[in-house]
C-alpha cells in the first residue's frame, strides 16, 4: 500500500528553498522524532566570522567545498565527503563555503 503521507517522509522537493542570509539558503524538515533535517546552499564569499555554533551536526557533501573552523584547528571537506561534530562548547565551529562554486550538503541535528 502506497501512503503520501508519512511522519517518515520530508518532501524536500516540495519545499521551499529559503533564504536565510546573503549566503545561505535552505529547507527544514523537524521529523517525529525530535531530529532536525536540513538542505542548506552555502555560498562563497561568507566568512566565518558570525557566532560560533555549539549544535551537534552530522553533513554530508553533495557538492562545492567547505571549510570547518574550530577554535584550534580548520578541515576542508568536499563532495562525498561526511563530517561529524559533537554538540557542545569543546566543538564549536563555524563553516564556509570555499572555491567558486555553492556547497550544497545536507544536516541532521538530533534533539
Amino acid at each position: 500500500m502506497k501512503v503520501k503521507d508519512s511522519p517518515y517522509i520530508f518532501r524536500a522537493s516540495e519545499a521551499e528553498l529559503v533564504e536565510e542570509s546573503a549566503t545561505l539558503k535552505m529547507k527544514e524538515a523537524q521529523m517525529a522524532d525530535g531530529m532536525t533535517v536540513r538542505y542548506q546552499e552555502r555560498s562563497p564569499g561568507g566568512a566565518p566570522d558570525g557566532p560560533w555554533c555549539e549544535t551537534g551536526h552530522s553533513a554530508y557533501i553533495v557538492s562545492g567545498r567547505l571549510r570547518y573552523e574550530f577554535p584550534d584547528h580548520e578541515v576542508e571537506i568536499g563532495p562525498g565527503d561526511i563530517v561529524h561534530i559533537p554538540a557542545g562548547y569543546a566543538h564549536r565551529h563555524r563553516p564556509q563555503a570555499i572555491g567558486d562554486e555553492p556547497v550544497k550538503y545536507f544536516i541532521t541535528e538530533f534533539s
